[in-house]
């Protein structure tokens, strides 16, 4: 009896002992799976924290750290710990290293729009900038999504008071959107479109004024309509619709009480996964396609920082102090190309100025640019005695009584009185200026030749113009350095270089034909930087690019220069903090704003409860 009390007391001891230890190895388990959630969440951080550090430097220092040698790890780096966590025998150091990835979606096909050309998706760079998660499924990309490719919503609004119309037109141009979604959406937003003031009007007529049931349920219907198609359906951000996607936008979109799915355009939308309006798809196997979101459209936060390439304020040509002006542009330009803007100034152009009675260039059709040979052929580029490659002076527009070109030296006793509104208008601009006649036909010491003397009228001609690559440079210098704005940050303006043709046709100024033109010349540039012999893509500098390209003229692209620009200052992007399969991993997309520094994160949305997202061998795979 003593045996088998004792031997049940050991027993007993030893079952608590085991519950002792289970209940440690569980707690010592969910411990360590804590911290590997708060390592995964700080990796992401850092990621984050990169890319704000990278966008707050200037845009000539960020561009030659992207396109170094050393990028090629710029968004996918392993975290660096002082303190490793104990590793089995089996584990190695770069198994252990947590990293963080950079992730976005894929461009918008630059051919989108092209007739007889299919849209894919752009490939602005090497194919292994490209991310896959499934068989031939090109989904995402390393790197970032510049916002100034998409429409500004305020700005569009703003337009819209200006032309209106203009944005309920913009919006029935994205990938199948219906009158109900977006005349619901603009009501929301303030904007009256005819079919909403006609239902107001005949719901005032017979109700007092009041909406009815039947309203209120279509403008709700509206708005849940246009948070789905603001996603396009990929609810879990992993940039591809999956299959469960799908079914349970099925599901959303089905009446409750019939259980039968709603026959409407959203619902025919998201049954053919919006692949097909993207052209990405042809109905058939559309499991890991890209979405079709609004969300690549339109942007509520935009714009860019009005300063140079190397991070100073641009030169505001408006400035009262013109003496001041011309300190800063003998900085970045010549003594003779400063006069002409302070001439510019103080007598604004002539009448019969060259970009008046300049050849459109690159309109349908035809061939001719301003700046070559097209124009008027007795205006010659270049200031008076300054410049000019043939040494021959302007046309004198002057008439009787003028005198030839000479050099001009700046009168400060001259008030401005020209207001600049775009850099491109010093572009082929020709000045009349009068001045005191001074010929040497005329003696100074005879009086009565001296009361003869009377005010004659000297011309001054653009030092901007013509198609050589130094010409090229100065252009470029000219509308990068220089702004007619006095604000430190600039919003609306589309993105030349990034943005869709969907978008370029909203732009105030732009044709769908033009737009289509610019996809394809961008689509050109990239194919020849990518060919043999070539180690990159034809870089849009500045928005003179169009006119290099001969889409626009110079008259055109002034009228457009309000609306574009060439850079962006405001990104969003995907980061992840992952280690392995097992191991958890953070997912968040935020929203960087570096139109002021330092850089906000904005819009700040974790996606990992819904599932990992991305395959570890996808996000270890090389970068460019």
């Amino acid at each position: 009896m003593a045996l088998l009390v004792v031997m049940v007391l050991v027993m007993f001891v030893s079952l608590a002992a085991y519950r002792y230890s289970f209940e440690m190895e569980n707690e010592y388990r969910l411990t360590r799976l804590q911290e590997e959630q708060v390592q995964a969440r700080l990796s992401a951080q850092s990621g984050i924290e990169y890319v704000a550090s990278l966008l707050e430097q200037p845009l000539a220092l960020r561009q030659s750290l992207l396109q170094s040698d050393v990028s090629q790890n710029s968004f996918r780096r392993a975290i660096e710990q002082k303190n490793l966590i104990e590793r089995t025998l089996t584990e190695t150091q770069e198994d252990s290293q947590w990293r963080f990835a950079i992730l976005s979606q894929v461009e918008i096909s630059d051919t989108e729009g092209v007739p007889g050309v299919p849209a894919t998706v752009s490939q602005a760079g090497p194919t292994s900038n490209l991310g896959s998660l499934g068989a031939g499924a090109v989904s995402w990309k390393w790197g970032l999504e510049s916002e100034s490719s998409k429409l500004h919503i305020p700005t569009l609004l703003k337009w819209n008071q200006m032309r209106p119309g203009l944005a309920r037109a913009v919006l029935l141009t994205l990938p199948e959107a219906d009158e109900e979604t977006v005349d619901g959406w603009l009501a929301t937003l303030g904007v009256r479109t005819a079919s909403t003031s006609a239902q107001d009007a005949m719901q005032t007529a017979m109700g007092g004024g009041m909406q009815s049931n039947l309203q209120r349920q279509q403008r709700t219907r509206s708005l849940e309509r246009f948070k789905l198609r603001w996603l396009g359906g990929d609810l879990d951000q992993n940039y591809r619709l999956d299959a469960w996607e799908e079914t349970l936008m099925e599901r959303l979109l089905s009446d409750p009480l019939s259980g039968e799915p709603m026959q409407s355009p959203m619902a025919r939308e998201l049954s053919k996964v919006n692949s097909i309006a993207m052209g990405q798809g042809s109905g058939d196997g559309l499991e890991g396609q890209g979405p079709g979101a609004w969300n690549r459209y339109l942007t509520w936060v935009q714009g860019e920082r009005n300063e140079r390439p190397g991070g100073k304020r641009r030169i505001w040509l408006n400035q009262p102090d013109l003496r001041r002006l011309h300190r800063e542009l003998s900085e970045i330009m010549s003594s003779s190309e400063a006069d002409f803007v302070i001439a510019m100034r103080q007598y604004g152009p002539a009448q019969d100025r060259l970009l008046q009675g300049s050849t459109p260039g690159a309109t349908p059709g035809g061939s001719s640019v301003a700046g070559a040979s097209g124009g008027r052929s007795s205006v010659r580029r270049g200031v008076s005695g300054m410049s000019g490659p043939s040494g021959q002076q302007s046309a004198n527009p002057g008439g009787a009584g003028s005198v030839p070109n000479g050099p001009w030296v700046p009168n400060w006793q001259v008030a401005s009185k020209y207001v600049l509104k775009s850099p491109v208008e010093l572009v082929g601009a020709t000045l009349s200026i009068e001045t005191a006649a001074t010929g040497s036909s005329v003696s100074s010491s005879d009086p009565k030749a001296a009361t003869a003397q009377r005010p004659s009228r000297q011309s001054l001609s653009s030092p901007w113009g013509g198609g050589t690559q130094d010409t090229k440079i100065r252009l470029a210098i000219l509308l990068l350095e220089t702004t007619t704005l006095d604000q430190a940050v600039i919003e609306g303006r589309i993105d030349i270089a990034t943005a869709s043709a969907t978008v370029l046709s909203a732009v105030p100024g732009i044709t769908p034909e033009i737009a289509q033109r610019v996809v394809q010349a961008r689509q050109e540039g990239v194919s020849g930087g990518l060919g043999e012999g070539s180690d990159r893509q034809d870089k849009i500098t500045s928005i003179g690019w169009l006119v290099d390209k001969g889409i626009v003229d110079w008259v055109k692209l002034a009228e457009l220069e309000p609306y574009i620009t060439t850079r962006s200052d405001v990104f969003s992007l995907q980061s992840v903090g992952f280690r392995d399969e097992r191991s958890p991993v953070f997912r968040s997309t935020v929203l960087i704003d570096a139109r002021q520094i330092p850089a906000q994160v904005r819009d700040l949305r974790v996606w990992h409860p819904w599932d990992r997202g991305f395959s570890t061998e996808s996000l270890m795979q090389s970068v460019p």
